[in-house]
């Protein structure tokens, strides 16, 4: 009789929790950190494009961080729906809070008028969420719905409103409308800050999906994003002069670069095996 060796079972000790706060941290905190930054810099319209940039690129890595916390519930091809329903609030949230700065003025270089939009967006959100999530009308039942939905319409009115804020200059109403609208570069804003927010999630989800490699997809388009609006600012004007275009498209250049370097090396160090086709080479 042939007898089996015993084998001795691998013990598999747990990671130990991160003690203390730790960037992006959960999504509470980064939903704080970013909100405030992003909030900050869009209620003084005359900073430089760069520093809009910044609050941009801070405004959609959280509502990229709200569509993952929603749709990894299983909303399936709900994803890119979710993202593009974000910058469509975004849209008619950014146009009202420009209207709102214009009736109520400003205070020195602060337009505290430009929140009026933010807020309506946060409850049309939330609304959104409950009806979406009660049993009686649509019945998702998806945890923390409302939060989300709420949380989206934030994030994407504030992001849309610094993308007005960097092509017209400042967030006058006229101004918006004849740069950014009339223009149609409405449509690039629309279509990459959604992609901005969505497609993360979109192209990464699955059973060895990690927030922080998620992350770098939505800074890395914001990047793309922003060499695109420093591009419109050469050919538009900019009241800080032809340096404004000029420091953005490098800054999102750079952005662009170093994320999505940054990105392939997780994906290449943290998969099984890649299959080469010559278009992606290996980084080291």
């Amino acid at each position: 009789m042939t007898v089996t060796p015993a084998v001795e079972e691998e013990v598999v000790v747990a990671a130990k929790p991160k003690k203390g706060f730790t960037f992006p941290g959960d999504e509470t905190n980064l939903g704080i950190i970013a909100g405030v930054i992003a909030t900050i810099i869009v209620l003084i319209p005359g900073l430089p494009a760069v520093i809009k940039a910044v609050g941009m690129i801070f405004a959609f890595l959280w509502g990229m961080d709200s569509v993952r916390k929603t749709s990894k519930y299983g909303l399936g091809t709900g994803v890119p729906s979710i993202g593009v329903l974000a910058t469509g609030y975004g849209i008619i949230g950014a146009l009202v809070g420009a209207a709102c700065a214009h009736v109520v003025g400003s205070i020195g270089p602060v337009a505290p008028g430009v929140l009026g939009g933010v807020v309506l967006m946060a409850i049309v959100g939330y609304l959104s969420g409950v009806f979406s999530n009660h049993e009686k009308i649509i019945g998702m039942k998806i945890p923390k719905l409302e939060r989300g939905m709420m949380e989206l319409g934030m994030a994407g009115t504030i992001g849309i409103l610094l993308e007005f804020s960097i092509v017209a200059g400042s967030l006058d109403f006229g101004l918006v409308v004849e740069k950014a609208i009339s223009s149609g570069l409405v449509a690039i804003m629309f279509i990459l800050g959604g992609m901005s927010m969505f497609h993360p999630y979109n192209a990464c989800l699955g059973p060895d999906e990690r927030r922080e490699r998620t992350m770098m997809v939505s800074v890395e388009i914001s990047g793309l994003l922003s060499v695109i609006l420093g591009i419109a600012l050469l050919v538009m004007g900019s009241p800080w002069g032809i340096g404004d275009g000029i420091s953005l498209i490098i800054f999102g250049a750079l952005v662009w670069l170093v994320f999505y370097r940054r990105f392939i090396q997780a994906c290449m160090k943290e998969c099984y095996a890649t299959v080469g086709t010559g278009l992606i080479k290996t980084l080291g």
